[in-house]
């Protein structure tokens, strides 16, 4: 069994003491981070706007925050993020950027949806190159910044994956069994084409579900776990900081 963590929408800036919507974001990172601990994970994905700036400084707290918390890390850009300096800081910490990792016997697929100068996500040809070379004999899970599909919240779906059709059609339930993304700043789940589609909350600041503006509620979990299974079975799960652990392993 492989125990993997997604920490998602960190926004951190270049100065520790900025806020997010409000929220300490440095503060809240460190909170989520002491929870994930005590799940013990094997792997880490960070799935985007890991910065609010694309900050040399923001990215190099994050290193020191997470550090031990699994012996396999790995990352995507966001649609707030630099990509470049996103490698600069954590390629040489040995974060991986895939485009897919093999962590526990599954096939952890890494598809980088920013698209520099648009909020919006946009995965190309090339960028979903990876998706054609899974073995269908070993499960696969997909992580991504856009929602691929709408969550029902009018702010954020205008700042989806806008060309959705490109990546449906380049899944395959026989390997994929969960589509994972961030960007949506609130908890959502349900399943198209026989695949799970299932979000991360926002280690900072989260908005209640289906609002037509964001509206910031406190009390969400803050980061997703995964269990995985050699034999392709998997679960999920939430962590609340806020109460505590939440529907923890």
């Amino acid at each position: 069994m492989f125990r993997l963590v997604q920490l998602s929408d960190c926004h951190l800036s270049h100065d520790a003491s900025a806020t997010y919507r409000g929220e300490d974001a440095d503060g809240w990172l460190a909170r989520v981070v002491d929870y994930c601990r005590g799940l013990k994970p094997d792997g880490v994905v960070l799935s985007g706007d890991v910065a609010e700036d694309g900050s040399v400084e923001a990215y190099q707290r994050v290193v020191k925050k997470l550090d031990g918390l699994a012996e396999r890390m790995a990352w995507l850009p966001g649609n707030h993020d630099d990509r470049s300096v996103m490698s600069q800081v954590f390629d040489p910490v040995g974060y991986h950027c895939g485009p897919v990792l093999d962590w526990g016997g599954w096939q952890i697929v890494l598809l980088d949806s920013a698209w520099p100068g648009h909020p919006e996500g946009h995965l190309d040809d090339e960028r979903l190159k990876p998706l054609d070379e899974l073995h269908d004999r070993q499960p696969a899970l997909v992580f991504v910044h856009h929602q691929p599909l709408p969550v029902g919240a009018p702010w954020i779906d205008k700042l989806a994956l806008m060309n959705p059709d490109r990546l449906w059609s380049r899944l395959n339930n026989s390997s994929v069994r969960a589509v994972a993304f961030g960007h949506v700043h609130q908890v959502f789940e349900a399943e198209k084409d026989g695949i799970t589609c299932l979000s991360a909350p926002s280690t900072v600041a989260n908005s209640v579900a289906r609002t037509d503006e964001f509206e910031l509620r406190d009390d969400l979990p803050r980061a997703r776990w995964f269990q995985l299974m050699e034999d392709g079975r998997w679960d999920s799960g939430l962590v609340d900081v806020t109460w505590g652990a939440s529907e923890t392993p």
